[in-house]
């Protein structure tokens, strides 16, 4: 039988590594424990962004700009996770440019895709889908094939649903019936 490691037991691991300085394992762990985690049962969601924050004034202060792109990243899925929305773009937009400026083309493709899926979350369906097409288009220059299909998938739902809300909107104003 396998032991399975709960999400407190990767995050305090995460800090252990922060301790020592491995500032790859520490992101690595946790983002493994934000995988586990159930946001239903998050108390002190405060304690994981002050985390981050810890470690994203460290790489400032030592000039770490890969690992600072990373937590910076980290940071996004997190707010995203406690559906926080607007802070997750923004830590998402500031990780894609330090990513874009290093040439990391993969950790761009992947931040590309967490950014079109807080896109769609908050409505903007449009940027959503430009962002999705931006992601494919890397990860096609990459050879991933397999992360190409998954985005074309996503992006023929949005195109659909997209398509059912304009049918939508012209029938509400043909019949009037937002007027009521």
């Amino acid at each position: 039988m396998v032991a399975s490691i709960d999400h407190t037991e990767l995050f305090e691991k995460s800090k252990k590594f922060f301790e020592d300085g491995d500032i790859l394992n520490t992101i690595e762990n946790y983002e493994k424990a934000m995988e586990r985690i159930d946001r239903t049962q998050i108390k002190n969601k405060e304690d994981y962004i002050q985390f981050l924050e810890s470690i994203l004034k460290h790489c400032k202060e030592n000039n770490l700009s890969e690992e600072e792109a990373l937590v910076l990243r980290a940071l996004g899925r997190t707010y995203s996770l406690f559906k926080q929305y607007a802070e997750s773009m923004k830590y998402h937009y500031q990780s894609l440019k330090i990513q874009k400026k290093l040439g990391k083309k993969l950790e761009t493709a992947e931040g590309l895709v967490f950014l079109a899926e807080d896109l769609e979350v908050s409505g903007n369906f449009d940027k959503c889908i430009n962002i999705f097409q931006e992601a494919s288009e890397v990860f096609q220059e990459l050879g991933k094939l397999r992360k190409v299909k998954e985005i074309k998938k996503e992006l023929a739902r949005l195109e659909e649903f997209s398509r059912e809300m304009v049918e939508d909107e012209y029938i509400l104003h043909k019949f009037n019936v937002d007027k009521y």
